[in-house]
Order: structure tokens, then C-alpha cells, then sequence
């Protein structure tokens, strides 16, 4: 069982990632820079990235890795510049890294280093780690099963916290910030902490449907650290390498935490809490004032992240809960709330308001090259109640509007790397003017000054630093507000002759403000936990704040008092020693590193299109089966060559399959040769024969996605070649065949909250087509739309289904079958079949619940279900009416602490007897893929 888990654990994320596959179009050319540590591939135009990422991959590679182990293997790094998501990764599969380029709009979680820096020492990390984990049982995974199993092994051994903790430490360690100096990464932490949530080890690993709990990130950073400062440096590479050796089969990594320090995982955890928890809570009854909550804990974890002042005693807020989906709304201080419009699909949900205008940017994907996004800038007006897209196939982030809502200002990132401020008609969204940026600073939230002859911003040099700029609108001329230092600074409020801002001078990102006359900073807020974004309220002298607490992000407010502001010194340390580690990992390495020119040469798309990488076996009786794949660095050829058991016939087959994506169709090919097929023939006995199935056609995969809605078209064509031999004296009539599958499948869905069970509005239109193209005719004809549609609470879901199939009466072939049947029913002998049926989904329990660190349960859910279906018998020319009622209970669980895995029960009461075996009632144990499609 852990076998399969392990494996499963590893193809969630590549399935996950196979929307990327050919995702760049045929234009984009590539460069690489090939050396014995590392190959990194790169967009012409990008070089100096290129250079800049081999450079500090060898200094890494050289120096820092014995708290790791000093195990090699070359990697493969392709940096993406396509795409506004900020993010990269580690995979096995092949073996490869990638770098998405553009940096996050914000700072405060992910901090402000130059983001090609932050992802080579994290990313690098990684790789070290799966070069490392190669030993042991995991090494003998890898000699057996390739890449794959490798991951697979690696995974189930050694849980993510510590592969993302890991990676986190080194950022901290190998520069002069990394998020383990960020106050804002342990809000999470903190606040459960300062409210006396203390959930088990188990809650904390898997998460929760109705309480917030911090992700894997700084929990592996907690518990890396304190395992490095009570038990040394290498502490960790002892543990994970008793792990992945599986010393101690089952749950090797605790019990190597148990034989070193006494405690297994969920002891060490609770260990690591008793240590850090009293030092957060010590600092906020010392350090802080907290202001008075605006309005009643709610009843699920909700977030009121952004806040602007309408007029006195009305705000407008950016709102989002577990239950319902994100939106703006207007705040009154009564508590009255009304919704203004929802915001859609996006890269960052900040937003900014002026005068009645709301503005922010949505994401839009290019429909074909998954690689290909952009963001583009929304405005709502107030007094009208409509909403416009003002700009197009953009990359905008962080937009902001003048007072007298004509002008819009806008970060720039362009694939090339290089920022700006730009200047957009608000009417038109065009470009009116580009602020000079000789630096390439990179702007974070900018804000039109109150007299709109400045637009005010944080921005990031090359080093991480961050530093408060103002920038002239007329001659370009930038003057500096403060100094450059890797303190974190967060959005600017403009008001008057004040800027009041987020800022990590503290153990606690609070409020801080700079007098313009003085250039002096104060602080303004004193809060315990995390503060986001502020809104100052001169008519009633308060600052409306938002601050994250255990239910979420909550407003407060508080007196407006300069003349109790305490002055900040920019140039002195605040922090405790906790967010000032010291890892002994040699230091900060950016400044180090050297910058050898290294050799740029062209990279081929066609470069090792055939990659084979691992082999998996598969298990799905009666079929058995070993598949060896392969796919190549650039994620645009895929290979697979198997062979494959049928218990039932005892035959044997072999199969190939490639599929090439790097054009605008998917092109598809392959084929399959089969041994002692068998069948059993009336006065014949059985009969056994050889078979052949060639097959090639293309796919067209299309991303529609906008708005509110995740939106997509698959258009395919394939042609297939079937030719049967005979063993023995007989005859196929005939033994060969031709036929062409043809299938569209249409899904739009609109997005979800966290508690809802689907989506509240959506549809989901399959249709197939199959024929033959000789005189051996067969067809089939299946078509199948399901109406997604909200429930009575937030949380519940409706969801109607019809299909139809219909098949050909002359039998010589039979086409596969996806047609759901009615529930509780055998498959009918038909013509024409067509299904009606009624779904109604509701939570009805979270239990929030595991064992043994084996199943956690997060929610039980039922559904109520009605099915009519009325299938058409051609010989004797009755139509029969399969009619069925019941309910299903479904139990969403995490399995191993890791892998999501939903299994259930169904009751089906047949309102109609099943003319095969007369039943009227059936049980049935249902697993995921039955849940998905037997609707």
C-alpha cells in the first residue's frame, strides 16, 4: 500500500503540470549554457538570467551543500519568461528544473530578492535532495523504476514539509533575507499561537475545510530549525538518510526522529511549538496595542485584505471566505454589507479605489500556449454599476487611478525582464507615457501623490533591497524617501503630506509612516500579528486596519494619534534573535558569487525528443501491465512503450505511443500488437487470434479562461487500423478494419470556493463520434452535458446530467463505452439509450480527524440522487424504462499526511427491476474515478 501511494504521491503533481505540455509556441528560441554541473536553457533575449543562474549554481554546488550531502548528478534548468505566475519546481520525470521569471507583485510573504537569485537557491535545494535521496531503498527504486520511482519513494520516505523547510532554510541561510527573516511568513503560526489553537500534528499536515491551518512551508522551516540549533547542522541529513534507506519500514522518518531525540514526528513537532510559541506571545504583550475589532468573529475563517475609505463611516473592502468566493464590497460602520462585483481569475488580488472607481487586474490565458499569459486592468464604477476590461493581452500588475479617475498607473514586466511604470488612459487603457527606470527597479504597488504630480512607490533594487521612491509624472525625475535595506515594505496609503505604509521593521508587519516634511518614519500601529493594508480616516481620525487572526484577516481600528507615534531608526536591526538565525552555512553567497561568462550556445527543440526516464507497472485487473516513458526536457514529445497482460483472455500485447505538442495540434501516434486474443464462438468453442491496432490523429487543446469562469475545448480526430490474424483453420469474415474517433469535450466551470463541493454555476458537454471506414460498418454516437448549479446553503451543490448513446445493430465492432447507466443497474442490451439524472451534494461533517499518520478525515458529504433512463431493444423492438433512487456518503481523506483521496458508499433502490437478475436494491463501494463519472 505504500508502494502505490508513493506513486500516486508523485503523478498528482505531474498531472497537475501536464497543462503545460508544448505549452511555449514554435516562435520562442532557445539558448543554453551547458557545464558539468548543470544545463540551463533560456529564451534568446535572456542571457544575462542565463548567466547569472549558472553562476550561482556552481558557487551552491562548490560550497554549500554538506548539510545535504555531496551525492551528483547533472540537471536540467529551463527558465520560463512566458508566463506572470511566479512560482518553479523540481520534478523526476525527467529530471529537470523550472524557473517561472516574473517576480511576485508582492513582498511580504515571499520577500524582496532578486526573484532569479530566490529561486536558484531554493529550486537548487530541491535538486540537491533528490540527488542525495538516491540511496538505500529509494536507490534501489531508482535502478528498478527509474525517475519515477525514485520520486516516488523519496516522496512517501520524507514528507514535504522538509523538502520546502529545507529549501527555506537555505534561502534564509544563503542571503541576507530569505523568509525565514520574514515576520509575515510565521503569521500563520503566530496567530494560531495567540488564540490558543493548538491543533494536532495531523490538522497542521493536512489542513482543514473550516479553520484555518499554516501550509507546509513554515512548518518545515520550524521544525528544520529547531532541529539544526538543538541537535547541529547535519542533523537533518542523518534523519532524511535513514528515511529514504527505509531504515524501519514503516514511518522511517519518525522513527529516526525518535532514535535521535526521543520524540517521534508528532512529539518533535509539539516540541517545536513549546519553544517558539512563548517568544511570539512574549513579544505581543510586550510590543503591542491592538485596536478594536470592527466587527464579530465570523463563524467561518473569511479575509476583509484590502480597505479604502468611500466616505466617513463607509469603506469599500476586499472580501473573501472558505464559503463564499472573493468579492468587493461596500462597509458601512454599522456592519452592513453590500456586494459591489466579484473580481475573476487572477495572479495577485490586490485592488485600489479612488473617487468612486474601483481598479485591478485579472489573468488571461493565451487559448493555445499554456505558457503564455497576462493580466489585464478592470475597472467597476460606482455610480453606474458597470464593470470594463480597459486593457488587453497586457501584463499589468498593481494598477492604481487618479482622483479624477482619468489616469491609471501600472506596473509593467516584460518578457524580457525589464519594468516600468506606465501611465494609461483610463477610457481607452492606452499607454500615454512610460516612466524612465534606468536601474530596473522593480516596482511594487504604486500610488498617484494627493496632488497627482507624483505617482509614490516601493520598489526593488538588483541586491533585494527595498526602498520608498517618488517619481515625478512630468520630467521622470525620481527622488529616494528611504533608504535601501531588506526590510520589507508593503502597500503606500497616501494622505496629505503622509505615506502611511506596511513595513517588516519589527517582529510584526505594522503601519509606519513617513512625514513628508521631514522624511522622518514613525510608527503607527502596534498590532500582535500581521498587518496588510490600512486605511486612514481623517473626518473621524482613525486608521481602519486590516491584521491576520486564526479566523482569517479581520479589520480594527484605531485612534489616530501623531503625537504618540514613536520614531523608527531605518538603520537599526528591530528583530529578535529568532528572525536573526544563523545557520553557519557560510553566508550570504548573492555577493559572492562569481560572474564567469560562460559559452551561450543554441539549444535544439528536437533535442532528445525520445527521453526515456522510468518504468511503472499497473495494476487494473484484468489488465497488468509495465510501461517505460519518456519526455524531454522542453515538455513537448512524449513516448511511451509497454507490455501488457489480460488475465481474462490470457493474452499479452505490446503498445507505443508518442505524442508530439510543440506544434499548434497535439500529433498522435502509435499502435499496439496483440497475442492470443480469444473469444468464445457459438458451435466454434474458442477461438484465438493475433491483432493490430495502428492508430494517428491530433489533438487541439484549448484554455478559454476568463472571469469568473476556468473555461476549455478539446477538439480531436484519430484514425485507426485494425487487422486480425487467425490462429487455427478459421476465418475471420472480415479481418480487417478501418475507423475514425472523433470527440469534443467543452468544460466551463465557475471557480469555487474552499467548502464548495462543485462549482456553483457550470457545464460539462462531451460528445464522440466513432465510425467505421470500410464495409465492415460499426458506429457509435455518445453525447453527455452535465448543469452544475448552486444548493440551498453556500456550501451544497446541484448537479443535473443527461446523456444519450447509440449504437449500430449490425455488431461487428463494439466502440468503448463511457456511458454513465442509471445506478444499481447491469448494463442493458440496447439500440439507444438516453439518461436523466438529479444530484443534490451537501457537507455533513468535517471531522478534521486522522490514525497513525495513515487516513485523515477533512469531510464527509452525502448526495441524494435520482436517475431515469430508457434504453431501446432493436430485436425485440421494446423500449425498457431503468429508473433509480438513493444516496451516496463520500468521505474526502487525505491519505499518509499527503495524497488526496475521496472513497464512499452507495445505496441505490431500483424503482424498476433489473431484467437480468431481478434485483431491486444494490450496495456498491465507490473510489474516485467512479465518483467523477458514474453521475
Amino acid at each position: 500500500m505504500k508502494f502505490i501511494s508513493s506513486l500516486l504521491l508523485f503523478f498528482l503533481p505531474i498531472a497537475a503540470m501536464a497543462q503545460s505540455f508544448g505549452g511555449n509556441p514554435p516562435s520562442v528560441k532557445w539558448r543554453q549554457i551547458n557545464t558539468d554541473t548543470a544545463r540551463v536553457i533560456f529564451p534568446v533575449g535572456l542571457e544575462q538570467q542565463g548567466q547569472r543562474v549558472a553562476n550561482l549554481l556552481h558557487y551552491i554546488d562548490r560550497y554549500t551543500r554538506s548539510s545535504i550531502g555531496d551525492r551528483t548528478k547533472k540537471v536540467s534548468i529551463v527558465l520560463q519568461n512566458q508566463t506572470l505566475e511566479s512560482n518553479g519546481y523540481v520534478a523526476m520525470g525527467p529530471f529537470r528544473s523550472e524557473f517561472y521569471l516574473t517576480p511576485p507583485p508582492a513582498s511580504a510573504d515571499l520577500g524582496s530578492l532578486q526573484w532569479e537569485d530566490q529561486l536558484t537557491v531554493h529550486e537548487y535545494r530541491h535538486i540537491l535532495q533528490y540527488r542525495n535521496f538516491n540511496q538505500g531503498l529509494t536507490g534501489v527504486a531508482y535502478y528498478v523504476l527509474g525517475e519515477l520511482g525514485l520520486a516516488g519513494f523519496a516522496s512517501t520516505a520524507v514528507p514535504n514539509w522538509f523538502w520546502e523547510g529545507d529549501a527555506v532554510t537555505m534561502e534564509t541561510a544563503l542571503s541576507e533575507q530569505g523568509r525565514g527573516r520574514l515576520p509575515a511568513f510565521f503569521d500563520g503560526f503566530r496567530a494560531l499561537s495567540l488564540e490558543n489553537r493548538n491543533y494536532s500534528y495531523m490538522k497542521i499536515r493536512n489542513g482543514s475545510y473550516v479553520d484555518f491551518t499554516p501550509n507546509h512551508y513554515p512548518l518545515g522551516y520550524l521544525m528544520n530549525v529547531y532541529g539544526r540549533e538543538h541537535y547541529g547542522r547535519t542533523f537533518w541529513k542523518d534523519v532524511t538518510t535513514d528515511a529514504v534507506r527505509y531504515r524501519g519500514l514503516f514511518y522511517p522518518l519518525s522513527r529516526s526522529l525518535k532514535k535521535r531525540t526521543g520524540n517521534n514526528v508528532t512529539g518533535f513537532y509539539h516540541a517545536m511549538l513549546k519553544e517558539y510559541q512563548p517568544r511570539w506571545n512574549d513579544y505581543a504583550v510586550t510590543n503591542s496595542t491592538p485596536g478594536k475589532a470592527m466587527m464579530a468573529s465570523p463563524r467561518t475563517v473569511t479575509n476583509y485584505k484590502y480597505i479604502y475609505p468611500v466616505k466617513p463611516g463607509e469603506w469599500v473592502v476586499y472580501k473573501n471566505s472558505y464559503d463564499r468566493l472573493a468579492g468587493f464590497y461596500l462597509l458601512d460602520s454599522t456592519g452592513k454589507q453590500q456586494l459591489l462585483t466579484r473580481p475573476g481569475i487572477n495572479f495577485d488580488d490586490y485592488f485600489s479605489y479612488n473617487n468612486g472607481k474601483l481598479v485591478w487586474t485579472e489573468a488571461r490565458f493565451h487559448p493555445r500556449w499554456s505558457w503564455k499569459d497576462y493580466s489585464v486592468v478592470k475597472i467597476h464604477d460606482l455610480s453606474t454599476g458597470r464593470t470594463s476590461t480597459v486593457t488587453h493581452t497586457t501584463r499589468y500588475f498593481s494598477p492604481d487611478i487618479s482622483a479624477d479617475g482619468k489616469k491609471l498607473v501600472v506596473v509593467s514586466t516584460l518578457p524580457s525582464q525589464r519594468y516600468s511604470l506606465q501611465l494609461l488612459d483610463a477610457q481607452t487603457g492606452a499607454v500615454t507615457d512610460s516612466l524612465p527606470n534606468p536601474d530596473n527597479w522593480y516596482y511594487t504597488y504604486p500610488k498617484f501623490s494627493s496632488d497627482g504630480q507624483w505617482v509614490i512607490s516601493n520598489v526593488r533594487n538588483n541586491k533585494g533591497e527595498m526602498a520608498m521612491v517618488r517619481q515625478s509624472l512630468t520630467t521622470g525625475d525620481r527622488e529616494q524617501l528611504t533608504p535601501f535595506t531588506f526590510t520589507v515594505l508593503g502597500i503606500p496609503i497616501v494622505s496629505q503630506d503622509t505615506v502611511y505604509y506596511t513595513a517588516a521593521y519589527k517582529d510584526v508587519d505594522n503601519i509606519y509612516a513617513l512625514t513628508m516634511s521631514d522624511r522622518k518614519i514613525w510608527q503607527v500601529t502596534a498590532h500582535s500579528n500581521g498587518v496588510l493594508h490600512a486605511a486612514v480616516d481623517n473626518s473621524s481620525q482613525q486608521v481602519i486596519y486590516s491584521a491576520f487572526g486564526a479566523q482569517g484577516y479581520a479589520l480594527y481600528a484605531t485612534p489616530l494619534t501623531p503625537k504618540e507615534w514613536q520614531s523608527v531608526d531605518t538603520a537599526r536591526n528591530y528583530h529578535s534573535a529568532w528572525l536573526q538565525p544563523e545557520f553557519q552555512e557560510g553566508g550570504d553567497i548573492l555577493s559572492k558569487a562569481p560572474d564567469e561568462v560562460y559559452k551561450v550556445e543554441k539549444y535544439a527543440k528536437s533535442a532528445r525528443l525520445f527521453n526515456f526516464h522510468s518504468w511503472l507497472p499497473a495494476f487494473d485487473d484484468p489488465n497488468f501491465s509495465v510501461t517505460l516513458y519518456g519526455d524531454n526536457v522542453l515538455n513537448t514529445a512524449s513516448t511511451s512503450l509497454g507490455y501488457t497482460y489480460n488475465r481474462n483472455e490470457g493474452s499479452s500485447g505490446f503498445t507505443g505511443d508518442f505524442i508530439y505538442g510543440a506544434w499548434f495540434p497535439y500529433l498522435q501516434a502509435g499502435g499496439k500488437y496483440t497475442f492470443n486474443r480469444s473469444d468464445y464462438f457459438s458451435g466454434k468453442g474458442r477461438l484465438y487470434w493475433k491483432e493490430m491496432d495502428i492508430h494517428a490523429g491530433f489533438t487541439i487543446p484549448l484554455n478559454l479562461s476568463a472571469g469568473l469562469y476556468s473555461r476549455s475545448l478539446s477538439l480531436s480526430s484519430m484514425y485507426h487500423y485494425l487487422e486480425r490474424y487467425p490462429q487455427g483453420a478459421f476465418r475471420f469474415v472480415n479481418p480487417s478494419m478501418q475507423y475514425i474517433g472523433n470527440t469534443l469535450v467543452f468544460n466551463n466551470q465557475r471557480i469555487r470556493a474552499r467548502q464548495h463541493i462543485y462549482s456553483h454555476f457550470g457545464q460539462y458537454i462531451a460528445l464522440q463520434y466513432n465510425r467505421s471506414l470500410t464495409n465492415l460498418f460499426a458506429e457509435q454516437l455518445y453525447a453527455r452535458m452535465d448543469l452544475y448549479l448552486p444548493g440551498i446553503m453556500p456550501s451544497h451543490s446541484l448537479v443535473l446530467q443527461g446523456a444519450w448513446q447509440q449504437r449500430d445493430t449490425s455488431r461487428n465492432y463494439s466502440f468503448t463505452d463511457n456511458f454513465a447507466y442509471a445506478r444499481g443497474y447491469n448494463e442493458p442490451f440496447y439500440e439507444h439509450i438516453y439518461k436523466a439524472g438529479a444530484n443534490y451534494h451537501f457537507p455533513i461533517a468535517y471531522p478534521d480527524w486522522g490514525f497513525a499518520q495513515i487516513l485523515y478525515f477533512m469531510r464527509i458529504r452525502g448526495n441524494v440522487f435520482f436517475d431515469y433512463s430508457r434504453a431501446y431493444n432493436f430485436i425485440t423492438k421494446v423500449s425498457t424504462t431503468y429508473r433509480s433512487a438513493g444516496g451516496e456518503l463520500f468521505f474526502d481523506t487525505k491519505v499518509g499526511n499527503e495524497i488526496p483521496f475521496t472513497f464512499g458508499v452507495r445505496y441505490s433502490r431500483l424503482l424498476d427491476r433489473d431484467p437480468i437478475d431481478n434485483a431491486k436494491q444494490r450496495f456498491a463501494f465507490t473510489l474516485p474515478l467512479q465518483q467523477l463519472f458514474n453521475y
